[in-house]
């Protein structure tokens, strides 16, 4: 098998989290135990499994302690050679040391599923002396900042196991229920008992290591409701062939590709992109009949005290669409079955109307807004990884209903051919200065009466995206999709202001500047400004002051619109967008003149300022457009020189979300919009490639890849977001948005292996250094000269330089797919008899 093979320890780039990897293992998405493996460093126990048990409780710890010769080892300073990580892959990993000179070792780990984990550690024998070792399972379980007791059971068999009590949720000093009684077995265990006084927290058995040869010794924890069944489940999973489950892993492991750049650090951290990708998806539930994914699968997450996933918070209640373009075209190379699964659990929500929830949760969760038009995009872009034709077929009628519905009254208001955005939750990033969620820094408008450039690129690439499906499988509707394309162009394009797209007023058509009108006057005096404003517009109200309630109070609004007639609006404050102090409306009316502005129930400690709506802020939709492979060309090059202005996006990160010169940029995202997120990153350099403009998606992306990897080694995670101008990560630790965009990785270096028999690949080499795929065993080394394919039949293949993209085939005969087996637990484990003896565990010596 073609692995690569890793020397990581605590001073690598690393977050290496395991869970159950849902191809082929049971996942239970309300109660999800997942572990981080710690490799150690100088002072620190090496080879430390911890969890939470999702938040149950502070950490839960298993590590290995070494004897021999009357000497402990369990620092990774005290082994001969300390323990590195050498191979991972979801629900796996492997670790190998030497415990001395003579006795290397390797630990595997593999996540049978979400309440079971298990550890096999072989020691090889060097010398020509038998050598004799103990080895300690010592466990740790700390809970309300203090430890917890940890207790040994003799079992019916003369042998010892571990359980780590009785955990239950501590939430504001207050036990929840779904209590937790883990239980860890090791083979022929037996745990030291004092007569007096209190054993340890571990339990272990006596290696004897014949010269020259090797001993293999395993142990199992499991995490379920009830002791009795937390000690069966642990049997079932040591009664099974690990032999043949890990080679299974491996094998699945050779679909995941392995990108060779020539920094080992960057490598580390697209592996890890890799691993985190996978290990996202969890099986489908009585709610997604596909699997889906969550976006912290994490060890404090996981756990639902409600029982039904309704507490969940944002990283694990929906398929968020942003998360989901991201995902499903990262995973389609690797699953097909997994990517169009995103998209069909999408459609599986769907009302007879149309509509499909933006956010469609394992456990039912629904936002009651619609989805992000983005699907028929992303289903499009899946079919070029699996080809399957069929899946086209059956989505088809329902992303055409989708399409359909962002074209009803509700959502066009105006009836101009584009819809405007009905939440600002639809755009995936709420901070945009325009807009603001309540923020006090934002101007706040009220979004649904914008023109917006991402929406008018979302819908011209959903109406190029559905033709092209209905093309693909001959449906008639593409004739009908042609013809809207002109209105959506000749929309877009009225949206064009000096060199770049940009916002517009919804009814005027109009980009204009901020004019005030009052600034942060008292509330309780009446105001007669008699404002002429040129062009007309609507107003922005904002109240700032109180003690943080909603005041019981009314905005009276008077003057003349654009057509001289005179107009009048009474709002109540409970209309206003209020957050962070303050209060902000957006007024119905488009004015030309503002006559008087009063309020009636508020005292003068609120203050008032009124201004027009200003249209002409700057952030990444005006560039947004650059996902569409069909600007002119005098559309194209005004917004690539804008994309590459370091004084506007162009940052050390990659590309900002915000302009540097907006009044409220902030390149944390903190008091402000800014920070660099993949998925608009992602949607401009597609497009780049898509235009010949590779060469700017490998600069965004070598950039971006700098600072993760920067995170992932200091940091030691991925993060939700980046800072624009420095390396360092930010938002949710070990957010799926956080980590290297493979998708757009793979199309930049021009790699597509489908299978052990076919790759993709030639045409312009955009990434420019040295790079190396391997996929399925196949390898593709590409460099500027030449691009060399080596398949495992043995036969290789070399393009030049100059050679245009195609397939290029390996003539053996395919074998037969043979889908991977998957090992299961049994849903309702049986009980047998256990002898029920528990002796009380010394924690803590001092006490």
């Amino acid at each position: 098998m073609t692995l690569k093979r890793w020397r990581l320890d605590g001073a690598s780039p690393y977050a290496l989290q395991l869970a159950a990897d849902a191809r082929l293992a049971r996942t239970d998405y309300l109660d999800d135990q997942i572990w981080e493996l710690l490799p150690g460093m100088a002072e620190s126990s090496a080879l430390t499994l911890q969890t939470s048990y999702g938040g149950r409780v502070t950490e839960a710890m298993i590590v290995p302690m070494w004897w021999h010769d009357g000497h402990s080892i369990h620092q990774s300073r005290a082994y001969a050679v300390p323990p590195v990580i050498t191979f991972f892959a979801p629900g796996y990993a492997q670790a190998e040391g030497k415990i001395i000179p003579t006795l290397p070792f390797t630990a595997e780990y593999w996540v049978m599923e979400s309440h079971a984990i298990g550890g096999r550690y072989t020691i090889q024998n060097l010398s020509d002396i038998d050598q004799t070792l103990r080895l300690d399972l010592v466990g740790y379980v700390g809970a309300a900042h203090k430890d917890q007791p940890v207790a040994i059971m003799s079992l019916a068999d003369g042998t010892n196991a571990l359980s780590l009590g009785k955990l239950a949720r501590i939430l504001n000093k207050q036990v929840m229920p779904n209590w937790l009684e883990p239980v860890i077995v090791l083979e022929n265990a037996k745990a030291e008992i004092p007569l007096r006084g209190k054993a340890a927290p571990q339990i272990g058995t006596t290696l004897n290591i014949p010269a020259n040869g090797q001993v293999a010794i395993r142990w199992v924890h499991a995490g379920l409701s009830r002791m009795q069944a937390s000690l069966e489940r642990t049997r079932f999973w040591l009664a099974q062939d690990w032999d043949k489950a890990i080679q299974t892993i491996l094998e699945a492991a050779q679909a995941i590709p392995v990108i060779e750049t020539g920094d080992d650090d960057q490598d580390v951290a697209i592996a890890f992109s890799y691993h985190h990708l996978l290990q996202s998806f969890m099986r489908p539930t009585e709610h997604l009949p596909y699997a889906s994914f969550v976006a912290t699968r994490l060890p404090q997450k996981g756990f639902s005290r409600t029982g039904d996933g309704k507490d969940y918070d944002r990283g694990w209640n929906g398929q968020n669409p942003q998360v989901a373009y991201l995902a499903a075209l990262g995973v389609a190379s690797i699953s097909g079955e997994l990517a169009q699964g995103v998209v069909q659990n999408y459609l599986a929500v769907q009302s007879p109307e149309g509509d499909i929830d933006l956010k469609p949760g394992l456990g039912g969760q629904r936002q009651g807004i619609l989805c992000t038009p983005v699907l028929a995009r992303l289903a499009w872009h899946i079919y070029q990884y699996t080809e399957d034709r069929a899946f086209l077929q059956q989505v088809y009628p329902g992303l055409l209903n989708f399409y359909n519905r962002w074209s009803e009254h509700d959502v066009d208001v105006d009836g101009d051919v584009m819809p405007e955005w009905q939440d600002e939750r639809q755009l995936g990033y709420v901070f945009f200065p325009t807009f603001g969620n309540r923020e006090s820094w934002a101007q706040n408008a009220d979004i649904r009466k914008l023109e917006t450039p991402d929406m008018a690129a979302y819908m011209l690439s959903e109406t190029l995206c559905l033709s092209n499906i209905a093309k693909e499988i001959q449906d008639p509707g593409s004739y009908e999709l042609y013809n809207r394309l002109t209105s959506l162009q000749r929309f877009m394009e009225k949206l064009w202001y000096h060199d770049r797209y940009a916002y517009q007023e919804r009814d005027t058509d109009i980009t204009a500047p901020r004019v005030d009108i009052l600034v942060d006057v008292p509330c309780d005096e009446e105001h007669l400004p008699a404002k002429q404003l040129q062009p007309a517009t609507r107003l922005i109200i904002r109240v700032n002051g109180g003690a943080g309630r909603v005041p019981r109070a009314s905005l009276f609004l008077q003057g003349v619109d654009r057509h001289g007639n005179e107009v009048s609006e009474t709002v109540p404050l409970e209309q206003f967008m209020w957050g962070y102090g303050g209060g902000t409306y957006t007024s119905m009316h488009i004015y030309q003149q503002v006559d008087r502005i009063y309020f009636e129930g508020l005292s003068r400690v609120y203050k008032l300022t009124v201004h027009t709506l200003d249209t002409t802020r700057l952030d990444i939709n005006a560039l947004i457009p650059l996902m569409l492979n069909a600007l002119p060309e005098n559309r194209l090059e005004p917004l690539v020189k804008l994309l590459q202005d370091e004084a506007h996006f162009w940052r050390k990160s990659g590309v900002s979300i915000v302009s540097a010169q907006d009044p409220n940029y902030d390149p944390s995202s903190a008091r402000g919009g800014g920070g660099v997120w993949t998925y608009w990153l992602t949607l401009i350099g597609e497009g780049l490639i898509e235009a010949g403009r590779g060469e700017i998606t490998a600069r965004m992306l070598k950039r971006l890849i700098k600072t993760q990897t920067h995170s992932l080694k200091h940091q030691k995670a991925f993060r939700e977001f980046y800072h624009a101008d420095e390396p360092i990560g930010l938002g949710e630790k070990g957010h799926l948005s956080g980590i290297v965009p493979v998708y757009l990785l793979m199309r930049t270096i021009g790699v597509q292996i489908v299978d052990r028999y076919r790759v993709y690949t030639g045409g312009a080499f955009y990434w420019g250094s040295p790079v190396t795929v391997t996929q399925h065993g196949v390898v593709v080394s590409r460099t500027q000269t030449s691009t060399t394919i080596k398949f495992p039949s043995g036969k290789q293949v070399t393009l030049n330089a100059d050679a245009e993209r195609q397939l290029v085939q390996d003539d053996a005969a395919p074998l037969p797919v043979v889908p991977l087996p998957t090992i299961m637990p049994p849903v309702e484990t049986p009980t047998s008899k256990i002898k029920r003896v528990v002796i009380e565990v010394q924690q803590n010596t001092d006490e």
